[in-house]
């Protein structure tokens, strides 16, 4: 083969990514998001016996992520310190892309997190929405303080 091909072909899987990379992100403006990896709670360091208490109720906190920063609100009901139901509140300002992403992450979350302690859920990319996720877990953490701190 000519190398011209290989540099006809790797111009063109350059120029794809760069049209498709900006769609990637869950971000109010549409500008791509840089995805942070979050460490995963293990089992074999996790102990049970210092598990927060938290009082049963129903908590809503705001949930902030990625560079624009945009935002999504959640609503989270908890009994026995699991998680019973969740509501989500999208961003008004949003551009067409991102709501989209919103609409699915919220759609998809419940499945997610109903039934599971709220002292252990954390949740990384649903429905595509790589950077909504982040948000619920900053939200999920100030509810987790709120649940804590109820008099």
């Amino acid at each position: 083969m000519k190398p011209h091909i290989f540099t006809r072909a790797a111009f063109g899987a350059a120029a794809s990514l760069a049209a498709v990379a900006p769609l990637a992100g869950c971000n109010s403006d549409g500008e791509p998001t840089s995805s942070t990896s979050h460490p995963s709670r293990s089992s074999d360091t996790q102990d049970t016996s210092a598990t927060a208490e938290y009082a049963d109720g129903t908590y809503s906190a705001r949930g902030v992520y990625g560079g624009a920063p945009s935002h999504m609100d959640f609503t989270v009901t908890i009994e026995d310190n699991v998680i019973t139901d969740v509501e989500s509140e999208l961003m008004e300002d949003n551009n067409d892309t991102s709501r989209g992403y919103q609409e699915r992450f919220a759609a998809a979350l419940p499945d997610e997190v109903i039934g599971k302690s709220i002292d252990e859920v954390e949740v990384g990319v649903l429905a595509g929405a790589s950077s909504c996720g982040d948000g619920f877990n900053d939200a999920v953490a100030k509810i987790r303080d709120q649940a804590t701190n109820v008099t």
